[in-house]
């Protein structure tokens, strides 16, 4: 995580139980979410030709308890690691004490090394071809202490003399998770989905549309030294984020992730009909609202054949959880649709 200097850091003793808890890598997260992370890594790794047998240096901001190392290593079910742990360098860079602990305690191999400190200040020693976030860190920073936070990130880049990728994960401001907030892009957002025992945490985050998020980035490429060459974004989980489970911000809307969580797991309890997406037609920019509309008609156009009186039998339900996911696994365009926003760039220095 990041912390904003703006707001009263709240208390993340005890968090480390939801991070690590199994629970928490439910069935969308496994099959949807960290898909989508890892197919973002492999692109920017290979963005700057850093895939194959060769030597890779990763900085993870905001690493928390180390979920990008585990996406770095762990292999799919249907591809190996990006990275093989004998040929990574990963430093975990966090600003809480108590999660570089825990990801010390937790992440054993040699490959790794945790390190308290603030992406604003002066980051670890080492020229790294990956600047990874992951997890939204960056949403906890005002928009101006992004600026300040890239901003770093960028001249480190420039001072190291050497190409590098640099992933910037944040919240994305029109998830239908959050619909009746669309107007603010700050707020006092609660954790409440936490697992494993760990204190439901509620702190200020920062929640981005493209447009913001390009110019925090070129804000933050002005004096760094540093020339972006590409940038791409894409939306995770437009349908199936946390608080879609929990009802917190948008009581309204379906239990998304639960459904089709459900659809894997306890088939018999879901009505196909239950997942029906109904999208905002007002609150937002027009391109927005377009797109919702679109994966709406292809979400409902999913359900169609499984639409009926009663709850799934095993086998449907699978092939509609499978259907479902794939839908997320595709993303969103990158306009601030989903649960995050991730932003890849590819630095040189100017």
């Amino acid at each position: 995580m990041i912390r904003s200097h703006q707001a009263p850091a709240p208390s993340y003793r005890g968090a480390s139980a939801h991070y690590l808890s199994p629970s928490r890598r439910d069935p969308v997260k496994v099959l949807s979410e960290e898909p989508v992370t890892r197919r973002v890594i492999g692109a920017a790794l290979a963005a700057i030709g850093r895939t194959g047998p060769g030597p890779v240096s990763v900085l993870d901001i905001g690493a928390g308890t180390a979920d990008g190392f585990a996406l770095l290593t762990r292999p799919a079910p249907d591809a190996p690691p990006l990275v093989a742990p004998e040929n990574l360098t990963y430093v975990g860079l966090d600003v809480d004490p108590e999660m570089v602990r825990t990801a010390r305690v937790t992440v054993t191999s040699p490959s790794a090394s945790f390190v308290l400190g603030d992406v604003r200040d002066r980051l670890p020693e080492g020229a790294f071809d990956l600047y990874l976030s992951c997890g939204v860190p960056y949403s906890h920073l005002t928009r101006d202490e992004l600026v300040v936070a890239l901003r770093s990130v960028l001249t480190a880049v420039a001072t190291r003399g050497r190409r590098a990728a640099v992933v910037v994960d944040v919240l994305g401001r029109y998830s239908v998770e959050w619909r009746p907030r669309w107007d603010s892009e700050r707020w006092d957002y609660a954790m409440s989905f936490f697992a494993g025992g760990g204190a439901a945490i509620s702190e200020p985050m920062t929640f981005y549309s493209r447009p913001a998020l390009d110019a925090v980035v070129d804000a933050a490429g002005e004096g760094s030294g540093a020339r972006i060459v590409a940038r791409s974004a894409v939306d995770r989980s437009v349908l199936v984020g946390r608080h879609t489970a929990t009802g917190t911000f948008n009581p309204d809307a379906p239990r998304f992730r639960t459904l089709v969580n459900d659809l894997v797991r306890e088939p018999g309890r879901v009505r196909a009909a239950d997942l029906r997406f109904s999208p905002a037609t007002d609150g937002a920019p027009a391109d927005v609202l377009s797109w919702l509309a679109g994966f709406a008609g292809r979400w409902n156009r999913t359900l169609e054949p499984y639409t009926g009186s009663g709850p799934l039998d095993g086998a449907a339900a699978a092939r509609l959880a499978h259907a479902l996911l794939g839908l997320e696994r595709a993303g969103g365009p990158g306009l601030g649709v989903g649960h995050s926003l991730t932003m890849t760039l590819v630095v040189e220095p100017a």
